[in-house]
Formats: C-alpha cells, structure tokens, sequence
C-alpha cells in the first residue's frame, strides 16, 4: 500500500525532515504512483487530486496479513492486516455480519469525527490484532494513519523533497520517494 498527501492534508512530523535529502516531488507527474505500479503489477492507484495519491495492490501479500480497501462517502481506507475482535466492533458500530476490517475502520472513523468527543487513541486500542491502515476523509481533508500497539505490519512513513508525507508497507517505495527522510511508523496511532 501506498499514500503520498500534500503539505496541506497531513504535515509531516519535522524529525522526518532532513535539509540534505536525495528524495525526489513524489507526487510529481505521479512519480511514485508510477514506481509503485511498475513494481506492483495490477495495482490500483486512486489520484486524490491536489490532496495526494494512494494506490495498494494484492500483489505478493502476505495472507496472514491481507490487504484490504474501500470507499465509504468519500472516506478512502487502505487497511493491511486483521483484526482479532471483529464481533465485539461489529456490535459496537451497529455493523450488518458481512463488513470486514476496513468496513469497521471507516465506521470507527466516522464515529470519532461525527459523534466526538472520542479519543482517537481510544478508538485504535479498542481494535485487537495485528494492522496498519491509512485513512483519507475527502470531505474534511484529513488523514487518519494508525498501527498496532505492537508494530506488527511493516509500515514505513516519509517526506520527500517538497515535505509531502509518504506512507508505505514497502520500505524500498518509501527509500525511492524520500531519500534518506523516512523511518518505521510509531506504534500506535498518528491522527493527522
């Protein structure tokens, strides 16, 4: 999975900016959505417009720790992993027997934005598992971006030249977009 946002949408933490990078505008001319697709054959990249790009492929998946992505009313979800209390969320989010973790997560998201005030933190620690997932709301131009407490799926973030904030489970994406100026997510969450 990959996510590239604009200054605007997510401001990338200042120690993941580095003066002297070798990194490139990944979101020019879809740089990186471009690399990210001729080393994911099959992928689908989804262009955010001004806000960004993010793409994700089931290409060389891990099956302990699938890929998943949907679009419910403009929130965009990339979710990788699985989430072990799925009935207990399903109840608590008032959810039908056949949504799946990204289906939970959006609606987690939409419980913490819509009907506040909510904890982001607390939102993450209620789901149990082994995630990481980015979330891009369009209509209100944030990003959500968490993982587990435990950093269980590879997930990497980023700034390239022009301080656009870079996300991927690829390490190697995140080294072609960001030079030098990336590192492992946190563990946890980072509501942006």
């Amino acid at each position: 999975m990959l996510a590239v946002f604009d200054k605007s949408v997510a401001k990338a933490p200042e120690a993941l900016q580095s003066p002297q990078t070798e990194s490139a505008c990944a979101l020019k001319n879809g740089l990186l959505a471009n690399h990210f697709s001729s080393v994911h054959p099959g992928s689908v990249t989804v262009n955010l417009g001004s806000s960004g790009v993010i793409a994700y492929s089931l290409n060389r998946q891990n099956p302990l720790l699938p890929r998943l992505f949907a679009v419910v009313d403009d929130i965009f979800c990339l979710f990788q992993g699985h989430i072990e209390n799925v009935a207990l969320l399903k109840q608590q989010y008032g959810l039908n027997k056949t949504a799946n973790e990204v289906i939970i997560v959006i609606e987690a998201y939409r419980t913490l934005r819509d009907r506040g005030p909510y904890p982001a933190d607390q939102v993450v620690r209620d789901i149990q598992g082994k995630f990481a997932f980015i979330l891009y709301d369009s209509s209100s131009k944030n990003a959500f971006l968490a993982s587990d407490a435990d950093g269980s799926v590879p997930f990497f973030w980023g700034t390239d030249s022009e301080g656009h904030l870079v996300l991927s489970d690829d390490v190697e994406i995140v080294k072609k977009g960001c030079g030098k100026s990336f590192a492992p997510f946190p563990k946890g969450i980072y509501e942006i």
